[in-house]
């Protein structure tokens, strides 16, 4: 509880919400298109600059938000216009780690367009899970439906329920065979 009492209004609850907040959403994004892109695109991402970029990222953001924490153990509060010239090489740094931030987000942007341009082709399925996705062809197709239905379904009156066994249609229901 002390330490709340001396954490509160100051540049460590910023930089703890950006931690949380920015990284989480970032990294969420990054690994979204990583996962997604080749089976939406059929092409693969290079490793190697998604490797960069991943380090690159992690050191921009640390050097970003780490010393906002420092801001805040010396007691500097969040709502201040002038700040004193003693902390003008924190703030400094801080910029410089959003610089490589953003530049890092940049370069994510020019992997997905070096995907495109270079054409490194999945062959086959992408993954290894038991997930639906696994047993997809790479880049799925625009229409990727396993049956298609030629009738209907009410569902006004309860549950209905539908399977395929041996390309026969077996249905039920409320429990009679339809």
């Amino acid at each position: 509880c002390v330490l709340d009492n001396v954490l509160h209004d100051t540049w460590f609850v910023v930089a703890h919400f950006h931690y949380v907040m920015s990284l989480g959403s970032y990294i969420s994004i990054i690994i979204m298109f990583i996962w997604w892109w080749p089976l939406i695109t059929g092409v693969s991402l290079n490793k190697y600059l998604l490797q960069c970029q991943c380090i690159l990222s992690n050191i921009g953001f640390n050097m970003c938000f780490f010393p906002m924490h420092y801001f805040g153990l010396c007691g500097l509060p969040r709502r201040v216009c002038v700040y004193e010239s003693s902390y003008n090489w924190i703030n400094t740094i801080c910029s410089v780690g959003s610089f490589i931030s953003a530049f890092s987000g940049c370069f994510f942007v020019f992997i997905l367009w070096d995907s495109l341009v270079n054409r490194n082709e999945i062959l086959g399925s992408y993954g290894t899970s038991g997930a639906i996705t696994s047993i997809m062809l790479s880049p799925i197709a625009y229409h990727n439906n396993f049956f298609t239905y030629y009738f209907s379904v009410d569902y006004t009156y309860g549950q209905y329920f539908m399977d395929w066994k041996d390309n026969v249609y077996i249905g039920s229901f409320r429990g009679y065979l339809v």
